[in-house]
């Protein structure tokens, strides 16, 4: 039995995952929309529909958070990313340049 290793389990490895995983559930949402045509109306036509855009939304979701955890692992590496404009000028001027 394999003990998972730390890059196993850091986000760059789930995002990698999550990227490969959207990219084919959106690829199949497309082979459901054609397949949804094949049948002139009825519970395989709306099923196969149905399918087309549950698997689409699946694969974007998949793919925005494959992509969104890959920028935050980045921004973990760099120490000033966490920027905010309320603590722009914390060494003192408030006024926005005026005293």
């Amino acid at each position: 039995m394999t003990t998972p290793t730390p890059e196993s389990r850091s986000p760059r490895a789930s995002a990698r995952f999550q990227l490969a995983a959207g990219v084919p559930a959106i690829l199949v949402g497309f082979a459901c929309y054609f397949l949804a045509d094949l049948f002139d109306g009825g519970f395989l036509r709306g099923l196969f529909q149905g399918a087309t855009i549950a698997l689409m939304v699946i694969g974007a979701y998949l793919i925005g958070a494959g992509l969104w955890h890959a920028r935050k692992g980045e921004q973990e590496l760099d120490d000033g990313a966490q920027w905010l404009p309320s603590r722009d000028n914390a060494g003192g001027d408030t006024a926005g340049g005026r005293q």
